[in-house]
């Protein structure tokens, strides 16, 4: 008799941990299926390897600044050849970029002056989500339309009026989200993902940036001290990739911009006295990005260039039109990941409110 109950307790405990074990499996797979991982048949992941990357660009910027009547500043610095150096490990980018001297040699012989950037950039994926932060620094700019200030130059061998002293920093923080699983935008510029079939997509993208400018030197030739700008911006881009080969693909982004600008403007008028200037103006504009890649083993390489243009007017007084263009050519290598990157982020992944991977 004591047999046959001992067989029963063993039956329940057997049926009880059956329907537990069932009811995790079940979890665990609504747990994957609101993952939704990218087909592999398009995206082969590669980010579990430790990556290494650097790149040369040539950065080219104009800051269109109109105040009241007749004054109009067109400012940019001198071109800008760049150095980048960065590292991607599954879900978490980092980057430095700056302008190194063997780089732009030439840059006094063009007589505007010379000009230096420096930009860190971090990103974090997260699923189809990614959140990018970028601080950048720029520093040394010319007047492009000095001709229309005749009188006024900087220096008596340049037709430019130079503005060493004049500094522009920038902070932004921007979060993208890619619509189509089969489409991969780390593919675009690294080799974190490499794109195996042609896809596109949309990426609707929220990005929030601040601007200052500001003058440190004594000249009055123009006559603005300080400028705030705050952009919050919706970018509407469509995105696709043609795989050419398995070795190598070409991409183009591309689509309309819109937001809203918060300006202020601390300027000097005719007279000597200080003016304030602020509000708050819609703005409009567009980006634009290809890019051709390579991927080879643990080799994988590209070229890319972009191109942005926007800007905002308030109370039919004031415009700032902000213009980027740069390209560059990158190159990296992939490796084994090593143990302190791999339990590094391995505890983040575990303390962080959201699982990353």
């Amino acid at each position: 008799m004591r047999v046959f109950l001992y067989i029963h307790l063993v039956l329940i405990i057997f049926l009880s941990n059956t329907s537990i074990v069932s009811a995790q499996e079940k979890i665990d797979s609504a747990k994957l299926s609101r993952k939704k991982p990218a087909d592999t048949l398009y995206i082969e992941r590669l980010d579990t390897m430790f990556h290494i990357q650097t790149w040369v660009s040539k950065h080219q910027m104009n800051y269109r600044l109109s105040y009241a009547d007749d004054l109009k500043l067109v400012v940019a610095p001198n071109k800008m050849n760049s150095l980048s150096l960065g590292i991607s490990y599954r879900y978490l980018d980092l980057s430095y970029s700056f302008t190194p001297g063997f780089l732009n040699p030439g840059q006094k012989d063009e007589k505007k002056g010379k000009s230096d950037i420096s930009s860190f950039r971090t990103s974090f994926s997260m699923y189809r989500f990614n959140l990018s932060l970028e601080i950048n620094s720029v520093q040394g700019f010319y007047l492009k339309n000095s001709n229309e200030f005749p009188g006024t130059r900087g220096l008596p061998d340049t037709p430019y009026l130079l503005y060493p002293h004049l500094k522009v920093n920038n902070f932004g923080l921007m979060l993208r989200y890619n619509v189509n699983p089969k489409f991969s935008t780390a593919a675009l510029t690294s080799g974190t993902q490499v794109q195996k079939k042609s896809a596109y997509t949309f990426l609707p993208t929220l990005q929030f940036a601040t601007f200052t400018f500001f003058d440190a030197s004594a000249a009055k030739e123009l006559q603005n001290k300080s400028t705030y700008s705050t952009d919050i911006n919706l970018h509407l881009p469509a995105a696709g990739t043609l795989v050419l080969s398995p070795k190598f693909s070409a991409s183009l982004v591309l689509g309309p911009s819109l937001g809203i600008d918060i300006f202020k403007s601390v300027s000097i008028n005719d007279s000597s006295k200080l003016v304030l200037s602020k509000g708050t103006g819609f703005i409009a504009g567009f980006t634009s990005q290809g890019a051709v890649g390579f991927n080879s083993g643990r080799l994988f390489a590209g070229l890319e260039g972009r191109y942005r243009s926007y800007g905002h007017t308030i109370e039919d007084v004031s415009r700032l039109t902000k213009q980027y263009f740069y390209y560059q050519v990158y190159v990296g290598w992939r490796l084994k990941a090593p143990g302190f990157a791999k339990k590094t982020l391995d505890w983040v992944n575990k303390v962080s409110p959201i699982d990353l991977d």
